[in-house]
């Protein structure tokens, strides 16, 4: 893993949702920010995301602090505005200590540390594909560690690069990109494929299959 080359950026996508048998429609808007900050005299990297379902009035936050030679994070945090739900969790190697909760009360939250085999990347916590993009980008097949959203579990996560390819990265943009397969090892047995470049911003596209339940398809593209 290499962020050295990670340079601070502003991006925005469109989610769009698709059902079986039925038109696809706009759910909302992404907005992705990093930008470089100091915290305790270390030079890191601070990525903040902003996911607006504005047509089920749900929004949710993710920010990320991350070591930016190594991806190696430092500290998370999350919200989400219907169920009050929230998590933070701080990263020193294979130490992981979090709290979580359902609202904005401490006395409903708990909080716990994990001793894990191995240091792990914080893939599902919101780094997600500029994470993806600090790994080398060849055709391949890789393992990595990854925390799970939860925070009481660690897993490993396959992935799979297909060839570069032009994506569509705005309108009447496009650029060569990675498509990068990611098997969730979810409840909802979703599949993600992800396009991501070596220049800002990094994540041009993704495709998000949920097969269970009422089977949907996620699509965020730039805007």
């Amino acid at each position: 893993m290499d962020g050295s080359f990670l340079k601070p950026y502003k991006n925005a996508w469109k989610v769009v949702y698709a059902f079986p048998g039925k038109e696809p429609f706009l759910v909302g808007t992404w907005t992705d920010e990093l930008a470089a900050v100091e915290i305790n005299g270390r030079h890191l990297l601070k990525r903040s995301q902003m996911a607006d379902y504005a047509k089920y009035n749900i929004v949710t936050t993710y920010v990320n602090v991350f070591d930016p030679k190594t991806v190696a994070p430092v500290y998370m945090d999350f919200k989400r505005s219907d169920t009050g739900e929230w998590a933070h969790r701080d990263f020193d190697k294979a130490l992981v200590k979090y709290r979580r909760g359902k609202s904005g009360d401490d006395k409903t939250s708990e909080a716990a540390e994990l001793v894990l085999k191995e240091s792990v990347f914080d893939y599902n916590g919101g780094m997600y594909g500029v994470l993806l993009a600090a790994l080398p980008l060849k055709v391949s097949k890789l393992h990595f560690p990854r925390s799970r959203k939860t925070a009481t579990s660690w897993t490993g996560s396959p992935l799979r690069w297909g060839k570069q390819e032009l994506t569509d990265a705005g309108p009447g943009k496009q650029v060569m990109a990675w498509p990068i397969d990611t098997e969730g090892n979810y409840a909802n047995k979703s599949h993600s494929t992800f396009w991501v470049t070596k220049e800002a911003p990094y994540v041009i596209k993704l495709v998000t299959t949920i097969p269970t339940g009422k089977w949907v398809t996620v699509t965020i593209s730039m805007i």
